[in-house]
């Protein structure tokens, strides 16, 4: 038995971004455990084989970036469990762009997708937790917080705004009970490259060589599951030695870390 399914057993999780990559292998592990788990995502399609699998599984088809749907998404939710305990915000969209090349509505979708959207749906079921008396919010964010890069502008703006938002959220709700846990994920073997949004919105098509050799999603769900159980306040997975030297180089030599970055081939 998995050393996370103790904190899971009995509780009503809600995943976003579950047809696919992070939240596809989330919704399985947590299936496969009998956790009671609404899955959302645009494709309704996949949600529908996700919810034929596994009996404790809810297909919520939804579109993150409606922002005006939020409290009515948290609501079917929340009707369809009897409840929420646990929030994974994962729905989530890259680009491969040049800043200055960017369509706005380019710029405005990765805004939507990876920071608008998780904030006005957490907005929505905090909300509710609050009422009920607690619960746990979970935002898949990115290693990019950390270790910026070209091409990812946009991208990393969204998520270090993702911790800004759940750090300042934490003295809010924490002291009535509302845990909160953000995880930063490295490279992960996920269609996020592919799918990823261009200078004029259309899809990459390509997987980046370092998301090829990334971690296997049902690796690194468990290990997000195993991290969210122990109720850690941000941690990191998927980390390469890569990404380790980066990370050092990022902090103690910001000077040299932008002058390698500047000359790095980013895929």
């Amino acid at each position: 038995m998995s050393n996370w399914t103790k904190y899971f057993n009995g509780k009503r999780v809600w995943v976003t971004g579950a047809s696919s990559g992070i939240g596809k292998a989330l919704v399985e592990a947590l299936g496969e455990a009998g956790v009671s788990t609404v899955a959302s995502a645009r494709r309704a399609d996949r949600l529908s084989k996700l919810a034929e699998r596994y009996e404790c599984v809810r297909a919520l088809p939804m579109d993150i970036t409606d922002f005006e749907a939020s409290d009515e998404m948290a609501t079917r939710a929340w009707d369809l469990l009897g409840g929420l305990d646990i929030l994974i915000n994962n729905a989530g969209a890259s680009h491969r762009f040049l800043f200055a090349e960017a369509e706005p509505e380019a710029i405005q979708r990765i805004i939507d997708v990876n920071l608008a959207g998780p904030m006005h749906l957490s907005r929505a079921v905090v909300a509710r937790m609050l009422a009920a008396g607690g619960g746990h919010l979970v935002t898949i964010t990115s290693l990019a917080a950390r270790i910026q890069t070209p091409q990812r502008t946009v991208y990393t703006a969204a998520k270090m705004a993702l911790h800004g938002l759940f750090d300042s959220l934490r003295g809010e709700v924490e002291p009535h009970g509302v845990a909160i846990t953000l995880v930063a994920p490295g490279f992960v073997r996920t269609e996020i490259s592919e799918s990823a949004v261009t200078a004029d919105g259309d899809a990459y098509g390509m997987t980046g060589e370092q998301h090829a050799r990334g971690m296997p999603p049902d690796l690194c769900a468990q290990r997000i599951l195993t991290g969210v159980a122990s109720r850690r306040r941000e941690f990191s997975v998927a980390v390469t030695p890569l990404l380790r030297y980066a990370a050092f180089v990022r902090r103690y030599l910001p000077w040299l870390y932008f002058r390698l970055i500047a000359k790095a081939k980013v895929t």
